[in-house]
């Protein structure tokens, strides 16, 4: 994860699988117009709908156009000691390897700051590089026109190191930038704004081929819909309890919407548990929504790398093992050609195969996360890289060539560049984004972990696969910040107690604004030609 770093501009929490970024805040949040307080939810004649309430409040569609930016050469360096001081901070000159006269101490101290300000004639993006030195690991958050834009993380080896923030927006007649909440002692040289093009350079077309080249017709024209989205729009999604709906309901209730796809949890098939989650997706995708799944795998009931005493690396084998039958599996086990380990994995990739294929039967497509997040280093299946890349790739051989699953749209979700899978073995590249300062993040686009996914991998379309904080319309237009879809977590981070919908880090004006502008796509607004039960 630590390549990363730079983009985690949150304190980094691992919850439910989840790992996180942050971003810029939104400038203003268009008005939400109710049409009218409830109406009749529209249902098809032909098809069941068990996720629609009697009744749903509708919203005009908030249109939000694109800002207007104007790109020109910046360069801009503000040395520390040029800067307003308050409170304890002082310019000194002691040492060496600082630019200028010297540098400011004193900013952890209380109400102490250095305000540092910046005359911008165009309105467009720019990257603010801060130089600083600080004896241990140190964190500050760069304060821009009095919005927290993100947090920089300093190595602290005591010499002076610059660490650069992409992608900010800023608009005349000026910024004024200051640094807040710094976690230690910090010396600050200077500060430096540039232009930035890393937004502008971003190119959403894609030739819509699946890595898989044996899929179903719907699973083609499905992903080939995808794609044609990608850069356009971004597609609503959430993902759900086991074994329930009750998230897309508290959602439904509140914005008038459903979302375009529903993600289901797989965690509880691989242990033989039929959970009824299979059923609800079905059912979503009669009702016109997508179909996703993660697969979070539990091992002696954990999926803790520190609890599940699962070792992954003593079931990797040199043997071409994916094809093989369970009789020839028994075989090697026996001369000691695999582990026991090795082949309870093989045996628990069947039992979720045997689920796949319930929705493979019905023609059903289905974006398939398996093995979240494991660069964070949590979960057993992140143990390390080389054993984490052969049990993905096992998990895509077996599915695809020995249970010839033709339904499934690879979701690959490691996160950290050493451990990607390679464009062969998926479809869509996803990252987890978790932000917990609410209050001060409100709104981001996300733009900078889309654009470290896209130096991954260019050929696929990039996601949010869990977060807590959707991104905000206006910055996603501003920003240019594409997502094929964005999924808030289950549980907590979408519902409350009493099941309704869980206000605490997206306001529920912000859930509704989501789910009614231009700049997303809800159930409802999906194109449903790609479908073979499409007429």
């Amino acid at each position: 994860m630590k390549a990363f770093k730079a983009l985690i501009l949150a304190s980094v929490l691992l919850l439910g699988g989840c790992s996180q970024f942050a971003g810029e805040p939104i400038e203003s949040t268009p008005d939400i117009v109710p049409v009218q307080t409830e109406s009749t939810a529209a249902t098809s004649d032909t098809q069941p709908s068990v996720t629609e309430s009697t009744t749903l409040p509708s919203y005009s569609e908030v249109e939000i156009g694109e800002v207007v930016t104007d790109p020109q050469d910046y360069s801009l360096l503000v040395e520390a000691e040029e800067g307003a001081l308050s409170g304890y901070a002082a310019a000194v000159s002691r040492g060496e390897g600082y630019s200028g006269s010297g540098y400011v101490t004193g900013l952890s101290l209380p109400d102490s700051r250095v305000t540092l300000t910046f005359p911008i004639e165009s309105p467009a993006h720019y990257s603010i590089t801060v130089c600083a030195a600080a004896q241990e690991e140190v964190s500050v958050v760069v304060v821009v026109d009095g919005y927290p834009r993100g947090r920089l993380y300093f190595e602290g080896d005591g010499s002076f190191e610059a660490v650069k923030l992409e992608n900010v927006y800023l608009s005349p007649p000026e910024s004024i930038i200051t640094l807040s909440e710094p976690s230690g002692e910090l010396e600050l040289d200077f500060v430096l704004v540039e232009s930035s093009d890393g937004v502008y350079s971003v190119d959403y077309s894609l030739p819509g081929t699946l890595s898989f080249s044996s899929r179903s017709q719907n699973t083609v024209r499905l992903y080939r819909y995808l794609c044609e989205l990608y850069g356009e729009t971004v597609l609503t999604a959430q993902q759900c309890t086991q074994g329930s709906n009750e998230e897309i309901t508290a959602i439904a209730n509140a914005t008038g919407r459903y979302p375009a796809i529903r993600f289901g949890e797989l965690m509880g098939y691989s242990s033989g548990e039929d959970t009824g989650d299979i059923e609800l997706s079905i059912e979503y995708w009669q009702e016109g929504g997508l179909v996703g799944y993660v697969w979070n795998w539990l091992q002696n009931g954990s999926l803790e790398l520190s609890e599940s005493g699962f070792d992954l690396s003593a079931a990797v084998t040199a043997h071409d093992v994916a094809r093989l039958s369970q009789s020839r599996l028994n075989q090697l086990l026996s001369t000691g050609g695999i582990s026991p380990e090795c082949l309870c994995l093989i045996q628990e990739i069947d039992l979720i195969a045997e689920q796949l294929k319930r929705l493979k039967e019905l023609d059903i497509p289905v974006i398939f996360r398996p093995l979240p997040v494991a660069s964070g280093g949590q979960f057993w299946w992140g143990c390390d890289k080389e054993s984490y890349l052969w049990l993905y790739r096992l998990i895509y051989d077996r599915l695809n060539h020995y249970h010839m699953l033709d339904n499934l749209i690879w979701v690959w979700n490691a996160q950290d560049p050493d451990w990607y899978v390679g464009d062969e073995y998926c479809d869509i590249i996803s990252a987890d984004i978790y932000d917990f300062s609410k209050g001060q993040w409100d709104n981001q686009s996300h733009i900078n972990p889309l654009l470290r996914l896209l130096e991954i991998s260019n050929d696929k379309p990039c996601a949010i696969s869990e977060c807590n904080v959707l991104p905000g319309p206006a910055n996603i237009a501003r920003d240019k910040a594409y997502w094929l879809y964005a999924s808030v977590w289950s549980g907590e981070y979408a519902i409350d107690g009493d099941g309704g919908l869980f206000c605490g880090y997206i306001s529920r004006e912000e859930w509704i604004l989501f789910y009614n502008c231009s700049q997303t796509t809800a159930r409802d607004e999906l194109s449903l030609s790609f479908r073979s039960d499409s007429n």
